[in-house]
């Protein structure tokens, strides 16, 4: 994990170079899943400015680090699950709109996912920030799900607020999701609250700590409440 994370910093710092009006954006993460694998995560990708905003686009890829192991029906893998995303944003003085395309491969599941996001926010002058965002998800399973659940719908709704100082930063994303699948009669109801604390001292680094309280007021398919999760992920987001 330290050779992965020595190289991508600096392949972006070299990339860097090459970008100056535009960026480079990358991230690399670990996140510790309480009821699941512990997963790291490596992105990168791009920007540049247009005539009328700014277009971007990343990959992202999650190895599995260790945790609670697979199902017997899920495929052991180093990859768990690798996303291609591309995405726009207009600009409005403080205030955007984005839309944004991803395909995400979980390898672990055998699973295809289709995302289709819009998302608006504004930047206040006192560093206060909003934003809002929907995403409809269409989830084709080709694994041992395909017989439980078939394909999956799902809404997603983001409720984001927060502020960033001279020195650091905290965010709240409030998550909800609601999912259709093919062969259950109910839908699967999720309700998740991010907290984030982020370093905005550092030029173009800007390391973080999340903890996400997963499943609260949440029920299952079958209408029963889900057990609670959490997640704690550790990262540093760059830009150059």
């Amino acid at each position: 994990m330290k050779k992965i994370i020595v190289a991508s910093t600096v392949s972006l710092a070299l990339f860097s170079q090459l970008a100056s009006a535009n960026a480079i954006r990358g991230e690399v993460a670990a996140e510790s899943n309480r009821n699941g694998p512990h997963l790291g995560i490596l992105k990168g990708g791009y920007e540049f400015d247009t005539d009328y905003g700014q277009f971007g686009f990343d990959v992202e890829a999650k190895s599995r680090l260790g945790g609670k192991p697979y199902g017997e029906n899920q495929h052991e893998s180093g990859l768990h699950e690798a996303t291609f995303a591309a995405d726009y944003t207009y600009k409005f003085g403080n205030a955007y709109v984005q839309p944004r395309v991803e395909y995400t491969r979980n390898v672990a599941n055998d699973a295809n996912t289709g995302k289709f996001a819009l998302k608006g926010g504004y930047n206040f002058d006192n560093g206060i920030f909003v934003a809002a965002r929907y995403r409809y998800e269409d989830t084709q399973n080709n694994g041992f799900s395909k017989t439980e659940l078939g394909d999956v719908k799902t809404n997603r709704t983001d409720l984001t607020a927060g502020w960033a100082g001279d020195i650091v930063g905290v965010s709240f994303n409030y998550i909800n999701k609601d999912a259709n699948a093919e062969h259950q009669t109910n839908n699967l109801k999720i309700n998740e609250l991010e907290t984030k604390i982020f370093l905005t001292n550092l030029g173009s680094y800007q390391p973080y700590v999340q903890y996400t309280q997963k499943n609260f007021d949440s029920t299952g398919y079958n209408s029963t409440p889900l057990k609670d999760d959490s997640q704690i992920k550790l990262g540093v987001s760059m830009k150059f």
